[in-house]
């Protein structure tokens, strides 16, 4: 039986409580070594990053470094917290430095301190004597840290530096013999997906000498990226051909490369956290992840691998003298889990090791499958995903057509993905059609796409943005009067930009640690993004007036749509003043507005109560402010209301 309700107003089970009855909130960072794999965690209760195991042939899942949070800062984003030797053992790293376990049930020995997060320490490469890694100094006066490469004896735990000079530096790997050390660099104003090098040096116990640079896209505008030894030789990524795809040299500089699978499909991705790796090779295999899409090369002869229900991949891992390839993996109705691939059958058995939400649990739920949705903006095909409701405990009343969640992803690089979403499937089952867009700038559609939000941002992702709600409104598959707009990061400066546009149709906005002000982002951020606005809206302070047009904080007259700030207290990407200063403006505006600050948070929130609270607050407000009785409630106060 079936109630008649309006659309937005239906309840679910779908409930931010559920988000926590889980595993764990996700899985990052895998690594398999001989017959065990090894992962993090991140719980979904506390938000602190726990380090697991098991047989690859058992159940047995073994907790490691307990009591440690295995994750890093370097960058402000982290990543490259785990490694795994051959024996066995681990390295890893916390916010409080560097340790060292040599079995599951032994001790924890500590190799580096963070002295009060002065030094941090990330993405590590390990010989017999010595640990490799990126090394991000806080120490002095300065603005912003020293990065470098940095070797630690592991018997004296002494630290030498390696390779300094450059701004950045990420995946320093030692060669099999031990006597090469090869890393990525950049320098601003490129992030590491634009202008990178990728260097060499002989290496001596934990000294480097004699440094040569191998590869070099500066003033090429070629990304070279995810160096990885194969015997003597060197496998990269780079996007010559406008599409990330994996090459091969000699370890020499101006090698020739031959690509080992040309394909437009991105083999790669924006390295905003360290360690990710998109491929891998032993011996016998080399398995590329493409976009969701896995190949597996033996000898000259590359297949694609069938995943049935995955499709977004991750931290891709095999034992040097193994034949399953072990993978991150999700899909539309799959969350995240460690999979298993056996390359040496016919068939390509698919085994799941372990999964952060059960598979029975979610094939109990009424799940939105998406569909990707092309439409034109700016004359460039330009796609997202479209979720439509559904809960067959309801129907809506004859004629009417749903709202619509527009969605503005991060980065501004980070994609709209297919996989599982249970925020999202929290509005579609309520109601809430979802539209999830990859705008220009984001990554999957090749270099030339990923660019062209390069000095236009604020303009070509809000139009893609605006126009990919008209595409739904003239197909008849949304209410033109009810089209919401939330987003995070670079989506919370997206969703204002559509709020100043002259063309805005958005009738509610909730801005989760978004950008309103760029001048003062460009003088408050870190040093990762210190010049990525001078890429994406022009330099500064030459062209300072482009920051002033562009930034909503200058143009609150023109923002007459109800929207609510979200924002973490201990932002250090985007600093919370930015959220309170714009809630500020619009309720003495008029404007229907409310701001919710949440202690202990950064930039994303982790903490399990704060995402209900956000999640609860976000359905509140913006059902609110287009009229729609709510099926919940929510700490959340509105200024201004309407109704």
């Amino acid at each position: 039986m079936t109630t008649e309700a309006v659309y937005g107003s239906w309840s679910s089970p779908i409930t931010p409580d559920l988000f926590g009855k889980c595993n764990c909130k996700s899985i990052c960072e895998l690594q398999v070594v001989g017959d065990h794999v090894y992962w993090i965690e991140q719980n979904a209760v506390t938000g602190k990053r726990e380090l697991y195991s098991k047989p690859t042939n058992g159940d047995q899942i073994t907790r490691w470094a307990d009591g440690f949070s295995v994750q890093t800062a370097v960058h402000e984003y982290g990543g490259g917290a785990l490694h795994v030797l051959q024996d066995g053992s681990v390295l890893f790293a916390t916010v409080e430095g560097v340790f060292y376990q040599k079995s599951a049930d032994s001790g924890v020995e500590q190799l580096a301190e963070a002295n009060n997060r002065t030094f941090r320490f990330a993405d590590f490469s390990v010989t017999d004597s010595h640990v490799f890694c990126v090394n991000e100094n806080h120490q002095g006066d300065s603005k912003f840290p020293e990065n470098r490469l940095i070797s630690i004896d592991r018997s004296t735990k002494n630290q030498s530096v390696v390779a300094s000079g450059a701004d950045f530096y990420a995946y320093p790997r030692v060669s099999p013999n031990g006597n090469k050390l090869v890393w990525m660099q950049w320098n601003h104003p490129n992030m590491p997906w634009d202008e990178t090098s990728i260097k060499m040096a002989d290496l001596n116990g934990g000294v480097t000498s004699n440094e040569v640079t191998l590869k070099d896209g500066t003033g090429k505008q070629i990304n070279y990226s995810e160096p990885t030894w194969d015997g003597e030789e060197l496998l990269t990524v780079n996007d010559s051909t406008n599409w990330w795809n994996v090459y091969r040299s000699a370890a020499e500089p101006n090698a020739l490369e031959k690509n080992l699978n040309p394909i437009q499909r991105e083999i790669s991705y924006p390295l905003w956290q360290l360690g990710f790796r998109n491929y891998v090779i032993n011996k016998k295999y080399l398995v590329m992840n493409a976009d969701g899409v896995l190949y597996v090369r033996s000898g000259d002869v590359t297949v694609e691998i069938p995943t049935p229900g995955y499709t977004v991949f991750g931290y891709l891992s095999i034992d040097p003298n193994g034949s399953e390839i072990f993978a991150i993996a999700s899909g539309p109705k799959r969350a995240s889990s460690v999979i298993s691939i056996d390359l040496k059958n016919k068939d390509f058995r698919l085994k799941v090791h372990r999964e952060s939400r059960n598979s029975s649990d979610i094939d109990s739920l009424e799940i939105s499958e998406p569909e990707e949705i092309v439409f034109k903006s700016g004359g460039v095909n330009v796609s997202g995903y479209f979720y439509p409701p559904k809960n067959s405990s309801y129907t809506a009343p004859p004629g009417t057509l749903p709202p619509v969640l527009l969605l503005g992803h991060s980065g501004p690089t980070a994609p709209a993905q297919n996989n599982l979403d249970l925020k999202k499937q929290f509005f579609t089952s309520r109601g809430i059609a979802v539209f999830d867009v990859n705008y220009r700038g984001s990554t999957g559609f090749g270099t030339e796409f990923r660019r062209m939000l390069y000095k236009n941002s604020g303009i070509v992702d809000r139009d893609d943005v605006l126009n990919g709600a008209k595409a739904l409104i003239e197909q008849g598959r949304v209410d033109e009067n009810k089209v919401l707009i939330t987003g995070s990061s670079a989506g919370g400066f997206l969703i204002l930009s559509c709020l100043i546009s002259p063309n805005n149709i958005i009738k509610a906005a909730v801005s989760l640690y978004g950008v309103a002000d760029l001048l003062g982002l460009d003088e408050d951020t870190h040093k990762l993004e210190q010049s990525y606005n001078e890429l994406l809206i022009g330099k500064y302070p030459e062209e300072a007036s482009i920051y002033e047009e562009r930034s909503p904080i200058y143009h609150i007259d023109k923002i007459r749509t109800p929207i609510a700030f979200l924002h973490g207290k201990e932002d250090t990407v985007v600093p919370m003043n930015q959220s309170v200063t714009m809630f500020e403006k619009i309720r003495a505006s008029g404007v229907t507005t409310a701001l919710m600050l949440f202690d202990g948070e950064g930039h994303g929130f982790r903490n399990g109560e704060v995402i209900k609270e956000s999640t609860e607050a976000t359905f509140y407000f913006l059902m609110k402010a287009v009229g729609i009785q709510p099926s919940i409630s929510s700490k959340i106060e509105i200024f201004n209301k309407k109704l």
